[in-house]
């Protein structure tokens, strides 16, 4: 009996606070603002693409700081600041995304799942994945394994992280038990 009418309390209590945020609503705007935005052509990016991307750890969900430097901030910027060494300016806006923002300069490979970086504030990475050929836009191809099985990894460094993975992360419920 006691639990029902807790339940009940709480219920009402939320009856009460959605009826106080209808009653305020001006009826006018009826746009749904979540906090979180997509990169790609969003508005609330002061920047279209970034080299030098930072990603704060403690921010859920996930949120971004483009720290290119560029002759000029973009408009949208509202924090700007001259760069340490003097030669340009960095915009120190935050942006909440799930998705990274895109590099300006395209990394060797499409996706890779064993970066090995080094633990620079911006890494220099290369991809250790050995694959049926590689992309286009690397430079130094090895051949790697055996005379059956022709594989390839690109020996090119990349300075910024190493971008997204080819498989999908699988958690331990996604997987059976034979």
């Amino acid at each position: 009996m006691n639990t029902r009418l807790s339940v009940l309390a709480t219920l009402l209590v939320a009856l009460r606070v959605v009826l106080a945020a209808a009653a305020a609503h001006s009826g006018t705007d009826t746009t749904i603002r979540l906090p979180i935005s997509s990169i790609g052509g969003s508005s609330s990016a002061p920047w279209d693409c970034c080299d030098f991307v930072a990603r704060d750890p403690a921010f859920r969900p996930p949120r971004w700081q483009c720290n290119d430097v560029l002759g000029e901030c973009p408009t949208g910027c509202h924090e700007c600041e001259e760069s340490l060494a003097g030669d340009g300016y960095v915009c120190l806006d935050w942006v909440v995304s799930l998705y990274e923002p895109p590099v300006c300069t395209p990394r060797p490979w499409d996706c890779c799942d064993f970066a090995v970086c080094t633990r620079a504030y911006v890494p220099i990475c290369w991809c250790a994945d050995q694959v049926e050929s590689c992309s286009s836009r690397c430079k130094e191809c090895e051949e790697v394994g055996t005379k059956d099985t022709h594989r390839y990894r690109c020996l090119d460094r990349f300075l910024g992280y190493p971008g997204p993975k080819c498989t999908p992360w699988i958690s331990k419920d996604d997987t059976t038990s034979t």
